[in-house]
């Protein structure tokens, strides 16, 4: 473990075990705990920093107040031969998430498809963990996730919509998956949110101030409007993936999901949808793989554009990033470890990562 003045580099089993601890302290049982970890570090591992150890304080905090249950019984309400809706007792989401896809991957295996809908969840974390367990398996992997309001439709000026994240990924024959994974705003709140932890200043495009002007001041941002990405078309697909996971699983849309981060006297009422497409049952596995490895072939053999530094398949710099960060450690930014300090000692809990 080593340290600069701004950032605690923590291996990352280290910290695993870490996370584990505190959020064991903070009321989840020991297995819960290990689910959530492992969705956590790895987000940290591929560089989804805000996705990942860094949403630590908050949900010890979100524990602490009460707004997130430590004990969800996560149960199946409704289910059939293809598709299942999930309940999550207004758990932290990777443990509805994580239970939704081991269904989905075992079910799809006979149906071909399988969809599972889950609802009354805190934040499901970083998209690309469950659409990358299926992918992990042979299978293609989608998640779709509503988010607290943070972005207007486009036009307006009123907060209506979450950033509303997609994640799709597609097997390989070896190694890392081909993983899609990104919100429907310019940028994830929680990057946001980052920034700021950081201090540092967010790009230009990103977000609105109170006002309706651009801006590059986190804390400016935070009061104000994200921006969607692509203009309308991010606003159509934010505004769809509300409506597939919020409005599909019955937990509701837009305003009926709340903030990770303030209003701490209430659940958040996320929802998302997870499926997993069994390509056997389709082209089969072979042609399916064969065909993905020539398209692979062929983006890489595409020739790079002026001042490009390549390019690359969609995941595969994180996958890089996560090789890295396996040999260096995970950064964990000052003001990041302050916070997780100060929310762990609240509990009754020590954190000493010098």
């Amino acid at each position: 473990m080593t340290e600069t003045a701004a950032t605690v580099w923590i291996p990352a089993d280290r910290l695993r075990a870490e996370v584990v601890r505190l959020l064991v302290a903070a009321g989840l049982t020991e297995a819960d705990a290990r689910t959530v970890a492992e969705s956590m570090v790895e987000a940290s591992l591929r560089g989804v920093d805000s996705h990942g150890v860094a949403a630590l304080g908050t949900y010890l905090r979100r524990l602490r107040a009460g707004a997130t249950n430590p004990r969800p019984q996560v149960r199946i309400v409704r289910s059939g031969p293809a598709y299942i809706l999930v309940d999550g007792d207004n758990g932290l989401g990777a443990i509805a998430g994580t239970f939704a896809m081991d269904k989905a991957i075992a079910g799809c295996r006979q149906t071909g498809i399988f969809l599972a809908l889950c609802m009354n969840n805190t934040t499901l974390g970083a998209a690309f963990y469950y659409a990358r367990m299926a992918a992990l398996q042979g299978l293609i992997g989608i998640t779709l996730s509503n988010a607290p309001p943070s972005m207007a439709p486009w036009g307006g000026r009123r907060p209506l919509l979450g950033t509303n994240p997609l994640s799709i990924a597609v097997p390989r024959r070896e190694g890392e998956p081909i993983i899609l994974d990104m919100a429907t705003s310019a940028a994830a709140k929680s990057k946001i949110y980052l920034a700021r932890e950081k201090g540092m200043p967010i790009p230009e495009g990103w977000a609105l101030d109170p006002e309706g002007r651009p801006t590059t001041d986190p804390e400016k941002a935070l009061k104000g409007l994200l921006m969607p990405l692509g203009g309308p078309k991010g606003y159509g697909l934010s505004l769809c993936i509300d409506l597939l996971t919020g409005a599909l699983s019955g937990g509701g849309c837009m305003d009926k999901v709340a903030s990770l981060h303030h209003g701490l006297d209430r659940g958040q009422n996320v929802s998302f949808l997870l499926a997993a497409i069994d390509p056997d049952l389709f082209a089969g596995r072979d042609r399916f793989l064969a065909e993905v490895e020539e398209v692979v072939a062929k983006v890489h053999g595409c020739p790079p554009a002026a001042d490009s530094p390549g390019v690359f398949l969609p995941g595969e710099l994180e996958a890089r990033t996560r090789q890295e960060r396996l040999e260096r450690g995970i950064p964990i930014p000052a003001k990041v470890a302050a916070e997780i300090r100060q929310e762990a000692a609240a509990i009754g809990v020590e954190v000493d990562w010098t």
